[in-house]
């Protein structure tokens, strides 16, 4: 069932963008993102990066202790820009009649689709905000990530998230966008965190099984409510009432290949969720069982054992 007001008659696109002055303001904000990532590092995240690793902030690191400093670095950061993300994002959604906190259903979202441009006003700095933070995430990918096992995966997500945010802008389909944000930016804070505690070496009580299970534990389980179950079902909503066999009819007359397009690109960032949910799930059953895991998507010992041979 098609929810109330859905039609495509008076669909536009671009309502409430600037074409010069919106990618002008994310390059900005992208840029102040990055100054800002440095400035921290430099004054603060990089010595408690390494206090928390055990490591004298005096001696010379070698290459693959620099590495996991600029892990622990990105860790923090991450984490903390996340949270004021999440908190921003849950705020608009505390407010707005039609989100699923409200009314306790994600079809909300669908209703009086193509939705109205008054809408976007009170979203789009949160959107913009997103955009130039996946845009500087892909900098930093380019910068801290190049040895991770799942390096192409990771730019293949900043780049798509970008692409589906400012689509989902651009065709007045913003509701899905916050909501999307909102979940993935949850389970983001949680990871980040754990991560934290899972490379502190330097204080022995945060390698206690018992806490890393129960981080681990949380995380899974928030991975797995938010990024596979609620974004798998918004994701099933969009090829039902949007997609091919919904209310845009590929070749039809009512065909609408830009929402066709953002859907698939939306499953596909689905698909690479549940990816890592799979990864996540083996890693908290070997922590849970053998009381140690292998982070097998952030660590990759063969490249990093590659870089400590270049420096010798």
């Amino acid at each position: 069932r098609v929810p109330l007001g859905m039609g495509v008659q008076d669909i536009t696109y671009g309502e409430g963008c600037d074409i010069v002055k919106d990618p002008l303001t994310i390059v900005i904000w992208t840029l102040v993102l990055l100054a800002a990532r440095w400035v921290l590092h430099q004054i603060f995240t990089r010595s408690w990066a390494k206090r928390l690793l055990g490591l004298s902030p005096t001696v010379k690191l070698s290459p693959a202790e620099s590495l996991l400093t600029e892990k622990i670095c990105k860790y923090f950061w991450h984490a903390v820009v996340y949270l004021a993300l999440f908190v921003w994002g849950l705020s608009i959604l505390s407010k707005e009649a039609w989100s699923p906190f409200h009314t306790g259903s994600l079809d909300t979202v669908w209703i009086d689709y193509p939705h109205s441009a008054s809408e976007k006003p009170v979203l789009k700095a949160f959107v913009m905000a997103q955009v130039a933070w996946y845009a500087h995430g892909f900098v930093e990918s380019l910068i801290v990530d190049k040895f991770r096992n799942d390096f192409i995966v990771m730019l293949v997500h900043h780049v798509l998230s970008a692409v589906l945010l400012l689509g989902s802008f651009w065709g007045n389909a913003h509701r899905v966008a916050i909501v999307v944000c909102v979940e993935q930016d949850l389970s983001d804070i949680l990871m980040y965190i754990s991560k934290m505690f899972e490379k502190a070496v330097g204080f022995p009580w945060t390698q206690n099984n018992t806490l890393r299970s129960y981080l681990l534990v949380q995380l899974t389980v928030a991975w797995w409510s938010t990024r596979v179950c609620v974004l798998g079902t918004l994701v099933f909503r969009c090829f039902s009432l949007l997609g091919p066999t919904g209310l845009f009819t590929v070749g039809g007359p009512s065909a609408h290949y830009l929402s066709i397009f953002l859907i698939g690109q939306l499953g596909l960032l689905w698909v690479m969720q549940v990816f890592w949910a799979v990864g996540l799930l083996k890693m908290t059953v070997d922590q849970l069982r053998k009381g140690k895991f292998s982070d097998f998507f952030h660590d990759s010992k063969k490249n990093e054992k590659k870089l400590e041979g270049r420096s010798k």
